[in-house]
């Protein structure tokens, strides 16, 4: 069994299987805390409750790719957990509204509106949130207060976001107890209106787990691969692990899309992919690091992180700006935004097989190009490395 999970097709069957038990498992994650969140204020919930349902596959990898690595490769698969966040936020960004916006224009509606002030607010601080990532990981080592900056810088757009939200009123509670329940975690979780709240809580641990167990698994498929293909397994989480952890967040907004709450469908996907690349990253690093009182010698993976986290400040920052200056979404957008996440995956593909050796393959030549673009004396990297050792050089 060790020796297939070990070629690139058994790890790639490992992921789809865990991918498809974390939607499941998901499910009844959000029915848990639909319920135990049914009192708090739509704002608050979304920022909390829903945010951590959505994010939770992109926290627990992030968990696994740490506390499974070998001490030699702890910087090398810190990467692939960074991959994995970041690659989810390009992912929920580009092909999620690309879905959404399919199904709206099936259903016969003329286009898509995206609320520009989200759009703005949200769009900001995740640029923001990709910038503060790029300076501070292009130290040579990485300690337990690099976590705990990624996660203040979460709660300061939860603060920031709750106060835009406090003038915007309540919506009336929703009561579960009217609905149908067809399901069986919710015919379990409403069996009877008497302890619906410590059923509720036996469902979220037990989801909670389940996704745990997917995860883990997730994380071996991608060493697998990685191991099989001889890449840096960054490159694999950036595509696959990326995909496969964003399963929960696409079978949500498409359903959300065609009950026509196709506005919430887009908007929400920003603020999901700020808690991936600060919570769901930097909380586990932190803890980690803390308790184990280890740092991470981020001298090699730097590098190769820079690298990545370049292009994906510059095809998130595009993708912002198409969403924020466009009127309304319409099929041309769908055209647009698959062509760039295509120009991401090409690269990712390039920039592997340039860094294994392939520096004369038709993909490896234009990353290539890039990434010495990037490592050029006195450049961006350099620039971005001494930048970053001043000033977590005492951390």
């Amino acid at each position: 069994m060790d020796v297939i999970l070990h070629t690139w097709y058994g790890g790639l069957i490992l992921m789809i299987v865990c991918s498809y038990i974390i939607a499941k498992a998901c499910d009844v994650f959000e029915a848990a805390t639909d319920c135990l969140g049914s009192n708090l204020n739509d704002g608050v919930k979304g920022a909390t409750l829903n945010a951590i349902g959505s994010s939770m596959p992109e926290l627990l990898t992030t968990v696994f790719f740490l506390i499974l690595a070998v001490q030699e490769n702890l910087g090398r698969d810190f990467a692939a957990g960074i991959g994995g966040n970041t690659g989810s936020a390009i992912f929920n960004s580009i092909i999620i509204p690309m879905l959404v916006i399919w199904v709206v224009l099936g259903m016969g509606i003329a286009g898509v509106n995206v609320s520009k002030k989200v759009i703005l607010r949200d769009g900001l601080f995740l640029i923001g949130a990709e910038i503060m990532i790029l300076i501070l990981l292009s130290s040579h080592y990485i300690t337990h207060w690099h976590g705990w900056i990624f996660t203040g810088f979460y709660f300061i757009y939860l603060t920031y976001t709750l106060l835009s939200m406090k003038n915007g009123g309540n919506e009336d509670k929703k009561d579960y107890n009217d609905e149908e329940h067809d399901s069986w975690f919710k015919k379990y979780q409403f069996k009877s209106e008497e302890g619906t709240t410590s059923r509720s809580w036996i469902l979220l641990i037990f989801s909670t787990l389940i996704m745990a167990v997917a995860c883990a698994g997730i994380v071996e498929g991608c060493k697998g691969i990685a191991e099989a293909l001889k890449i840096h397994p960054l490159f694999i989480a950036l595509i696959l692990v990326a995909a496969v952890s964003s399963v929960p967040d696409t079978i949500i907004s498409i359903k959300d899309a065609k009950k026509g709450n196709y506005d919430d469908a887009l908007s929400n996907v920003l603020g999901s992919n700020i808690f991936d690349i600060t919570i769901s990253m930097g909380l586990p690093l932190a803890v980690f690091l803390l308790f184990t009182g280890q740092k991470i010698d981020f001298i090699d993976a730097g590098t190769t992180f820079i690298d990545v986290q370049v292009m994906l400040l510059l095809v998130t920052t595009v993708t912002i700006g198409i969403y924020y200056f466009s009127e309304e979404m319409r099929m041309p957008h769908v055209y647009v935004l698959g062509v760039l996440y295509a120009v991401f995956i090409i690269y990712a593909i390039g920039a592997a097989d340039y860094l294994n050796g392939g520096e004369n393959s038709f993909l490896a030549k234009p990353s290539g190009v890039f990434i010495e673009f990037l490592h050029q004396p006195g450049g961006i990297n350099e620039f971005l490395q001494n930048t970053a050792n001043g000033l977590t050089g005492r951390w």
